[in-house]
């Protein structure tokens, strides 16, 4: 790495190196095998727990040791105070600092939470705070998306009250952060349906106006951001949106979205003098919403997918698929 001096690994400094690792995975390898059999042997003591802390702290993967954990604390959780609830808790954070994409550093931290005495509500809003700046740090961590889809499903369950607005709110700021966090898009295409059939939204047709300017104005923020074209895409074929507009708005709200991409491709065509594949992409998906609404528009897809497969030869295939279809 820059700025970092690179140690120079002598003959003898190599040598002392494979000492030091094999002697690492002979104690891994003996402390593994003592583990794996107290757990076939069923001992649930606070002395396996320990153990198991240290064969964890080495290798958070080992799925099988965290079962065993599992099964300690239910064979203990009577005489447990509620330190001992919160020191696991630490544990987990702890590992997840360092090991923040492994699965079942997660699975353990919700099984805690779901199996403190009580479960009580402020646990789990205490929860969403962490979650939160989990992904202050990593936006794009998938798992603390999911955690937090998790802490929120069971805040409302709890509470019996919706954070479906709230939530939305949550994918905005992070949007407006950065506008390629495919995650919060991802959760706002959850969101939105959810929404509507619940009758969370009061006047539907200002909230498609606005959304379709909200992702107007994405588009025209980094139009080489696939995670706002994925969106696009979704949005304008979702039926909350088709059958929320009447007809005639549903047409025009096409057309209108029509005429910002193709402008937002003749800029990228005349500043860098190539086409933008998503504008393409998506050109298309409208000339089929028309095509499959009656619409008898002059149709360029052919041209569309013939500038495609120019401007990207590595799916020439996929295209020529689509243009044998049209």
């Amino acid at each position: 790495m820059h700025g970092i001096k690179r140690r120079q690994w002598t003959e003898e400094l190599l040598k002392q190196k494979k000492l030091q690792d094999q002697k690492k995975i002979s104690e891994y390898r003996d402390l593994t095998k003592t583990v794996l059999d107290k757990k076939r042997k069923e001992i649930y003591t606070l002395e396996t727990f320990d153990l198991t802390t240290q064969v964890l702290k080495i290798n958070p993967e080992f799925n099988s040791v965290w079962n065993y954990r599992r099964d300690i604390i239910n064979s203990l959780r009577d005489g447990l105070a509620i330190e001992s609830w919160e020191d696991e808790l630490n544990f987990t954070m702890a590992q997840m600092k360092v090991f923040p994409k492994v699965y079942w550093i997660w699975n353990h931290r919700v099984w805690i939470l779901n199996n403190y005495p009580n479960s009580p509500l402020k646990i789990w809003q205490r929860e969403l705070v962490i979650a939160s700046k989990v992904l202050e740090m990593d936006a794009r961590n998938y798992h603390a998306w999911h955690y937090r889809r998790i802490i929120v499903n069971e805040i409302e369950k709890i509470s019996g009250k919706s954070m479906d607005k709230s939530e939305l709110e949550y994918t905005t700021l992070n949007i407006n952060q950065n506008i390629s966090n495919f995650s919060s898009w991802h959760q706002r295409a959850k969101l939105l349906p959810r929404m509507f059939s619940t009758d969370e939204v009061m006047d539907k047709k200002k909230f498609i106006n606005d959304e379709v300017s909200y992702i107007t104005n994405a588009m025209f923020t980094d139009a080489e951001d696939q995670s706002v074209w994925l969106y696009i895409k979704w949005f304008i074929k979702n039926e909350i949106v088709s059958k929320t507009l009447s007809g005639d708005e549903y047409q025009k709200m096409l057309k209108d979205l029509k005429n910002n991409i193709l402008a937002i491709n003749e800029d990228e065509v005349e500043f860098s003098g190539v086409q933008n594949n998503w504008c393409l992409k998506i050109l298309i998906v409208i000339e089929d919403i028309e095509t499959s609404l009656g619409i008898t528009n002059t149709s360029n897809k052919t041209e569309y997918i013939e500038q495609l497969i120019e401007a990207d030869p590595l799916r020439k295939n996929r295209y020529m698929h689509l243009l044998n279809k049209h």
